[in-house]
């Protein structure tokens, strides 16, 4: 008898991506249903406050946090691999985009989605599309989802703030950990080669 495949990591991001393809699906009141949410509303002032000319959010959902700043005159796209809100339908592992397109980069809820073997990939690929020593703002879900799909839940990557302190330290510095009570705040550090100061 041979024991079962297991499956790549490819196929785990696969079996992911299409939770989130079967809640956005989902029938509800416009307004309602998974991604109805703007996870980011609390940190408008906050993002406001940087003085961004350009703004990637990874994970946007249905891009209501980009769709905000553009209506107060601040331009920005939306990364997301199941909603087609988003600006740049892709993953947040490898997403297309220029380097140093940012000013600002944001993630609101959405980086405990990951599988664990992602969030270094990510955090690098998010300094890579933000300018030398661009600002971040994150918000990030330490508990279980209350959400689920088929029995299971929407989590990940369940781990305490200190880890994820940890790992968001290796691509930038954090300023505040807990910002307006729950965004991490901090600056990208410069690319090797960079020239920045």
């Amino acid at each position: 008898m041979t024991s079962p495949t297991k499956p790549t990591l490819d196929d785990r991001r696969e079996h992911e991506r299409k939770k989130y393809v079967a809640l956005a699906a989902r029938p509800a009141a416009p307004g309602t249903g998974y991604g109805a949410t703007n996870h980011g509303a609390a940190a408008f002032p906050l993002v406001q406050r940087l003085k961004p000319r350009f703004v990637v959010d990874f994970g946007c959902g249905r891009n209501d946090f980009i769709g905000a700043l553009r209506r107060i005159g601040i331009d920005g796209l939306g990364i997301d691999f199941a909603f087609p809100e988003a600006d740049v339908p892709r993953a947040m592992h490898k997403t297309g985009l220029l380097d140093d397109v940012a000013d600002v980069v944001t993630s609101f809820d959405a980086l405990e989605h990951l599988l664990p073997e992602d969030v270094d990939a990510v955090l690098a690929e998010m300094r890579r599309v933000g300018h030398p020593k661009a600002h971040f703002v994150f918000s990030i879900c330490t508990r279980p989802s209350r959400t689920t799909v088929a029995g299971e839940g929407l989590h990940p990557t369940v781990r305490p703030l200190a880890w994820w302190l940890e790992r968001i330290g290796r691509v930038g510095t954090v300023t505040a950990p807990r910002a307006e009570g729950r965004y991490v705040v901090g600056r990208f550090a410069a690319k090797e080669g960079c020239g920045c100061a």
